[in-house]
C-alpha cells in the first residue's frame, strides 16, 4: 500500500509515518512538504497512491487546492485533510470536494489511528465534536435524497440501504463483513448527510419522498 503524506511539519509528517508503519509492515510512505513537491510526487509516481494525508495550509497554498485538482483527476482516490482548524465550515467544504474526512492535528493516537483505518476500508471521518455543528442538507424537494447521497461513500450507501430494509447493527456488519462499531460510525455520517436523526426518520422520509 502506498501512501502520501503532505505536510510542512517535518516532525509531523514522521509521527504519521512511524504511526502508520508500525501499524502495517507492508505499507510504503512518500512525504511532501509543499504543494509543489507533492504534485510532482502525484504526477511522476509510476504507481497510483492508495490514500493521502493532506495539510490545509502549506507554504506555497491550501490544501484544498490540491484536494480539488487529485480529486478532478483521480476520483478513487482516498484523501484525508489535517488540520490544526477545527471549523465545522471548513470540514464541510473538504467533504464536498471529495475528501473522505478530516483529522484535526490535536487527535489522540488510537482515534486517528482507528480514522486512518475506516478510510482505508472505504468509510468517511468527521470528528464526533465536530458533526453536531456542521451544516445541515437540505430536504425540501425529491431530489434531496439524491443530492444527499451524493455525499456518501459507496460504502456509506451500502449502509443506507441495510437501514431502509431495517436491518440492525449487527446484521448489517455481519452482511458487510465489517465491526459493528464501523457500522456505527457509518450510521453517524448517513444520519448527518440525509438530515434525520434516527433510523424511524430515515425511513419515514423515504416513504414521504416516493409518494
Amino acid at each position: 500500500m502506498y501512501i502520501l503524506i503532505i505536510d510542512d511539519q517535518d516532525c509531523y509528517r514522521e509521527f504519521l509515518s512511524g504511526l502508520l508503519q508500525g501499524s502495517d509492515c507492508n505499507i510504503t510512505i512518500s512525504e511532501a512538504s509543499s504543494l509543489k513537491i507533492a504534485r510532482a510526487k502525484i504526477q511522476e509516481c509510476q504507481h497510483q497512491y492508495d490514500f493521502v494525508l493532506l495539510d490545509h495550509i502549506l507554504p506555497d497554498g491550501k490544501g484544498l487546492d490540491l484536494l480539488r485538482e487529485s480529486k478532478e483527476q483521480h476520483p478513487n482516490l482516498p484523501i484525508a485533510m489535517l488540520s490544526a482548524k477545527e471549523d465545522p465550515q471548513l470540514v464541510w467544504q473538504c467533504l464536498e470536494l471529495g475528501a473522505s474526512g478530516f483529522i484535526p492535528k490535536n487527535t489522540v493516537l488510537a482515534v486517528l489511528l482507528s480514522a486512518i483505518q475506516l478510510m482505508l476500508a472505504g468509510g468517511r471521518y468527521i470528528p464526533p465534536h465536530i458533526l453536531p455543528h456542521m451544516p445541515m442538507p437540505k430536504s425540501s424537494s425529491n431530489t434531496s435524497e439524491k443530492n444527499n447521497r451524493g455525499q456518501l461513500t459507496p460504502r456509506q450507501s451500502e449502509v443506507l440501504e441495510l437501514l431502509y430494509l431495517g436491518l440492525s447493527n449487527k446484521d448489517i456488519a455481519h452482511r458487510l463483513t465489517i465491526s459493528e462499531a464501523t457500522v456505527k460510525a457509518h450510521i453517524t455520517v448517513v444520519f448527518k448527510m440525509m438530515g434525520v436523526s434516527s433510523r424511524t426518520k430515515l425511513i419515514a422520509q423515504k416513504h414521504t419522498e416516493n409518494l
